[in-house]
């Protein structure tokens, strides 16, 4: 992982086998960054991506792994969730059919590299449990 500042944002370029969430997440803590925003574009060799289902409270997961995969959209928001840092990211990508993919990310591993605009918020985001839907939910 590569990284400069602009003005306010951090350029971040992961590059072949970094995991996204792991690294943002520690990226993340060693910044101090508490609440947070990023988007991002590149390449995914593997990629785990769920859904949650409001029927029985779980989110439900699929690997993906048939690189090349293109990454057209990962958007998400830095957190706390119990006193830790909390990467929550969507990932919309593609595969060499032109065939589109996408959820909640789990986790993925770049290939060749994924470039992110991590933009930093004052303060800080707090998530608890909600009972009624058992997510994780900002709390505002």
């Amino acid at each position: 992982m590569q990284y400069k500042k602009a003005g306010d944002v951090f350029v971040i370029r992961l590059d072949k086998g970094e995991k996204i969430i792991e690294v943002l997440t520690r990226f993340c803590a060693g910044k101090k960054i508490t609440a947070g925003r990023f988007s991002g574009i590149g390449g995914v060799a593997r990629a785990e991506v769920a859904y949650f289902s409001p029927h029985d409270r779980q989110y439900h997961a699929k690997v993906f792994g048939k690189p090349p995969m293109e990454v057209l959209s990962l958007k998400g928001n830095v957190s706390l969730s119990e006193g830790k840092i909390k990467i929550h990211a969507h990932m919309l990508f593609s595969d060499p059919t032109f065939q589109a993919f996408g959820g909640h990310l789990n986790e993925a591993e770049v290939w060749p590299m994924c470039e992110i605009m991590l933009t930093p918020l004052k303060g800080k985001l707090e998530r608890r449990k909600d009972e009624e839907t058992g997510l994780y939910m900002l709390r505002l």
